[in-house]
């Protein structure tokens, strides 16, 4: 290496040092809003989320909603991924489209004058959905080498499932579109890291460390990860930036989850909880917030019964706190990880434009 080459690694990697102590003390990357403040939320509830693309009202193959449920494995191509935010333009319009569409009733079957909870009809779909997105654990492949656009590709696919998830939930799908979109936006990617970690432990036990990766792949703390897409060395540099990341997460979510001994009741609690998040979340009409307060004020009806006489855990206020530090936990994470995906990017280490676009707020 030459003197002039040393000196601008050593330049670079000063950079990186300083946005990440600026990390530590509390600054983080902001949006400017461009928009003068002449929209009103007035006729929030008049509006389709904004889409450009033609409303396609077929059945999904794989569709949660769907009374027919048919499993196929997700596309593992990743040849032509490149998260750009004009690659990414697609994936926005297709998640907008469904949530612009209509509560789906067929999908319950259920007799005359019966009704599920906001809660009920969660658990219910989440089960369809995990037929979705989760392998078979006799297919799985553990990888000592991974392609990290892997996961990109996956999540990329799953944001689109996970939206039919969330409107099989009667009330969230009848929000006006626009709410829907906030909230949605707001905690779908932390439900992602969650349910990922949750479906490894169901599938590989809590003694083990392999989790899940896409529909056929899962890697474990010794698999080493590169990116197909940049040469060895931003790999590299890419795994090393982001290795305080993945420390974190499994300090602060992974051994504390493996401790509690979730139950797939209580990971759906934690999404609803996330889902009706409707005061922290700028933008959302005072109908909606009602609406969600009520509904919280349900679901907590429903855990009391289910520690109660499922459980049989008359003092749950522990558990309780556990859960939702853990929300608190994964929604952090989700910020931490854009704050370091944008400090990629400024450094050209690695460009995934999906945590910094409008799909996450």
């Amino acid at each position: 290496m030459t003197i002039a080459a040393w000196f601008a690694v050593q330049k670079r990697l000063a950079c990186i040092f300083k946005l990440q102590r600026c990390y530590q003390v509390g600054m983080r990357y902001e949006k400017i809003d461009t928009d003068n403040g002449n929209s009103s939320s007035d006729d929030a509830s008049s509006r389709m989320v904004p889409t450009s693309s033609t409303d396609d009202s077929s059945p999904q193959q794989n569709s949660v909603s769907s009374p027919e449920l048919q499993v196929a494995p997700m596309s593992n191509d990743i040849s032509s991924t490149h998260y750009t935010s004009k690659r990414l333009s697609p994936l926005v319009e297709s998640v907008k489209n469904i949530l612009n569409q209509p509560f789906p009733p067929p999908m319950y079957n259920l007799p005359y004058g019966v009704h599920m909870t906001p809660l009920q009809q969660l658990q219910y779909a989440f089960a369809r959905f995990l037929e979705i997105v989760r392998p078979n654990v006799d297919n799985i492949e553990v990888l000592e080498v991974a392609d990290k656009l892997k996961s990109f590709k996956f999540q990329e696919e799953y944001v689109q499932k996970f939206a039919e998830l969330v409107m099989c939930c009667e009330p969230f799908a009848n929000l006006p579109p626009n709410d829907k979109w906030l909230l949605f936006r707001h905690f779908w990617c932390a439900f992602y890291s969650m349910e990922r970690y949750y479906s490894s432990v169901e599938m590989f036990g809590y003694d083990s460390n392999k989790y899940l990766i896409d529909m056929q792949f899962a890697a474990d703390l010794n698999t080493q990860w590169y990116i197909s897409t940049v040469t060895p060395d931003k790999s590299i540099e890419y795994n090393n930036f982001c290795s305080q990341v993945k420390v974190k997460w499994m300090k602060n979510f992974i051994t504390p989850i493996k401790l509690l001994g979730i139950t797939r009741f209580e990971i759906v609690y934690m999404l609803i909880q996330m889902m009706w998040s409707v005061h922290v979340v700028d933008g959302v009409s005072d109908a909606t917030k009602a609406i969600g307060n009520r509904i919280l004020e349900q679901v907590s009806s429903e855990l009391h019964n289910f520690y109660t006489y499922d459980m049989q855990l008359p003092n749950y206020a522990s558990r309780h706190a556990q859960l939702m530090r853990l929300i608190s936990v994964a929604e952090n994470h989700v910020h931490m990880y854009k704050d370091y995906m944008l400090m990629a990017r400024i450094f050209n280490i690695f460009e995934n434009e999906l945590y910094i676009s409008e799909l996450i707020d």
